[in-house]
C-alpha cells in the first residue's frame, strides 16, 4: 500500500528533488538466490552456513529497482529500492505511482532491472573431471509460466565485467563463462541432461565456455542457455524476475526426494513437461547459433575523454550503459538528457550535483529527465561509476 503522505505530494517530491539538484541518492536492495553463492564481497555469501531461514544467500544488489524478486520462497518487498523521503524510506515503485513523469519521464515502462551479480563460492569437483568456483546454474530466461503456458516475452540481458584489480575488491579473476549451445547440440541431448538435473553436471558440457575478460560484456537474448562465470558482474536487463533452470548447483547431488522438489520448482515451474521446455522456453535457433559470439560479444566503445577521465558505451544492442572514469580531484560535466539516468559507484568516492555518492552504503543514483550532471572525484584513485538508461526500442 502507498503511503497516505504520498498521495498528494507530487509537489513536495519536485521540492525535494529540486533541493537536491534533480538527484536521488540511496542503497543497493539484496536480493538472496538458493541456486548459487558468492564471494563475500557485497555481503556473507560463500556457504550454506550464511544463508538465511530459506536457505537462500545474498548474492545480489538490484539497482533502482522497482521490481520484486520471484523467488521459489518469496519474501515481500525483496528487490525492490527505498528511497528516504518525508524522513521515511519509500519503495522506488510507490515514488514512480506518485510521479511517474518528473522521475522517469516518458520512460517509465522501459526502465531496466539492474545487478551487481556476486558469483562465486568453494571450489568442487565437477562430474566431467574439472576443478572449478561454480558459476550460476545453466538456466534460461523465456517468459513468465501461468498456468502452465509460457507468457512472452522472456527476460532478455547484458553483462559487464568491471575490473576488480582496484580498490576495494584487489581481486584478480580468471574463470570461464558458459553462453549458448556447442555446436551438434541436439534437443534430445538437452532433454537427457535434464534427466540428470541434481545427478550430475552433464548440462554444462553441453554449453560454450569463454574466457570472462575484464572491460568487456555480453548481449545475452531471451531464451538463450546459459550459466553466468564465477565474477563480479554488473548486469542489465528487462524489469522482470522469469527463469527454468537447466541444472543444479555445480558439484553438488540432490537426493531423490530432493531433486524432484526442486525440479518442480527451478526447472519446470509449471511447465507441463521437458518438451515445454525445449520448444517453448528455449529459442533454438539463437541458442544454438555459432556465430553467438560474434553477434553478441562486446567491447566497449569510446564516448569522450579529457584531463578529466574517459567515457565509454559498455551496453549494446537494446540496452545503453556508460562508464564514468574521473581522476582524482577532476569533475565531468554532461549536458542534461531527455532520458533518466541511474548509476552504480563501482570504485572511488565523490559527489554527484552536491550530493555525496560512495559514503555510509549511499552507491547508487538517480538522475531525473533534463537535469545537466556534474560529478567530482573527491578521493584519491579514479573513481568508476557505471550508468543505465531505458530499455531501446527494437
Amino acid at each position: 500500500m502507498i503511503p497516505s503522505k504520498l498521495m498528494s505530494s507530487v509537489e513536495k517530491i519536485k521540492k525535494g528533488l529540486d533541493e537536491k539538484n534533480g538527484v536521488l541518492v540511496t542503497k543497493s536492495a539484496i536480493v538472496c538466490r538458493e541456486s548459487y553463492f558468492g564471494n563475500d564481497i557485497i555481503a556473507p555469501n560463500s556457504s550454506p552456513n550464511k544463508a538465511d531461514s530459506r536457505g537462500y544467500v545474498p548474492v545480489e544488489l538490484w539497482i533502482l529497482s522497482t521490481v520484486e524478486a520471484e523467488n521459489a520462497v518469496r519474501v515481500t518487498g525483496e528487490g525492490l529500492t527505498k528511497i528516504k523521503i518525508f524522513e521515511e524510506e519509500v519503495p522506488l515503485a510507490d515514488l514512480r505511482h506518485v510521479a511517474e513523469s518528473l522521475l522517469f519521464g516518458e520512460y517509465a515502462a522501459r526502465w531496466p532491472l539492474t545487478k551487481i551479480l556476486d558469483i562465486g563460492g568453494k571450489e568442487v569437483a565437477t562430474s566431467f573431471g574439472t576443478t572449478e568456483i561454480p558459476p550460476i546454474p545453466v538456466h534460461v530466461h523465456g517468459g513468465n509460466i501461468v498456468h502452465g503456458s509460457v507468457n512472452k516475452p522472456g527476460k532478455s540481458e547484458a553483462y559487464f565485467f568491471p575490473p576488480t584489480d582496484i580498490p576495494p575488491y584487489n581481486k584478480k579473476l580468471s574463470v570461464i563463462t558458459r553462453i549458448g549451445l556447442k555446436e551438434g547440440v541436439t534437443k534430445e541431448d538437452i532433454k537427457q541432461r535434464l534427466h540428470s538435473f541434481g545427478k550430475d553436471d552433464s548440462m554444462y558440457e553441453l554449453l560454450n565456455e569463454f574466457p570472462i575478460l575484464p572491460n568487456t560484456g555480453w548481449t545475452v537474448p531471451e531464451g538463450v542457455l546459459h550459466a553466468p562465470g564465477p565474477y563480479l558482474t554488473f548486469e542489465v536487463q528487462l524489469p522482470q524476475d522469469d527463469y527454468n533452470n537447466g541444472s543444479w548447483r555445480l558439484g553438488e547431488r540432490l537426493s531423490e526426494k530432493e531433486r524432484e522438489k526442486k525440479y518442480e520448482e527451478h526447472v519446470l515451474r509449471g511447465l507441463p513437461s521437458e518438451d515445454d521446455f525445449i520448444e517453448k522456453v528455449l529459442d533454438w535457433e539463437t541458442t544454438s547459433d555459432p556465430e553467438l559470439a560474434k553477434k553478441y560479444f562486446h567491447t566497449p566503445k569510446r564516448i569522450d575523454s579529457g584531463d578529466w577521465g574517459e567515457r565509454h558505451q559498455i551496453f549494446f544492442d537494446m540496452f545503453y550503459g556508460e562508464e564514468w572514469k574521473i581522476f582524482p580531484g577532476k569533475t565531468l560535466t554532461l549536458a542534461p538528457k531527455k532520458e533518466p539516468q541511474g548509476g552504480i559507484v563501482w570504485s572511488g568516492e565523490g559527489d554527484i550535483n552536491g550530493n555525496k555518492i560512495a559514503q555510509d552504503g549511499m552507491n547508487e543514483f538517480l538522475v531525473i529527465p533534463h537535469t545537466e550532471v556534474k560529478v567530482k572525484n573527491t578521493g584519491t584513485t579514479p573513481l568508476f561509476i557505471y550508468t543505465v538508461e531505458p530499455i531501446r526500442k527494437p
